[in-house]
């Protein structure tokens, strides 16, 4: 079992796609931040860590890819792991999300199983429900 709950930070600001993520993470041992304005996610991850980020790239009030760089310049998230999920499936966006970092661009729809699988690849979170067989 792991020591600490795992902490995933969505940035996305659709509602229902937060939604989606919170009904998604219900099974799994994490703790879930999410925000719909890419300057509240950045003030959090100034003061937090993060195990792993969900990212949307096409947001009202910043592009996502200048979010990434702002959070690449922090010491703390120079690292941190990010999927990038968007609606907008470009070749140049790819290649720039893959030069920072990125571990996966997915593009929406996705499914609250693909959310959950990730996370489990990512991270060290477990199933609430398959804890009982690792006793």
């Amino acid at each position: 079992m792991a020591n600490s709950t795992q902490q995933v930070v969505v940035v996305d600001e659709s509602p229902t796609q937060i939604s989606l993520y919170e009904r998604s993470i219900a099974s799994l041992e994490v703790e879930l931040n999410s925000f719909r304005f890419s300057d509240e996610a950045l003030s959090h991850l100034h003061n937090h860590q993060a195990d792993l980020l969900f990212l949307d790239l096409a947001m009202t009030d910043a592009d996502g890819l200048t979010f990434l760089r702002e959070m690449r310049d922090m010491n703390k998230h120079s690292a941190t792991p990010v999927v990038v999920v968007t609606s907008k499936d470009y070749a140049q966006d790819r290649v720039l999300a893959k030069e920072l970092g990125t571990l996966d661009y997915l593009v929406k729809p996705l499914r609250s199983q693909e959310i959950r699988e990730i996370i489990c690849k990512y991270t060290d979170a477990q199933s609430s429900a398959s804890n009982n067989a690792d006793s």
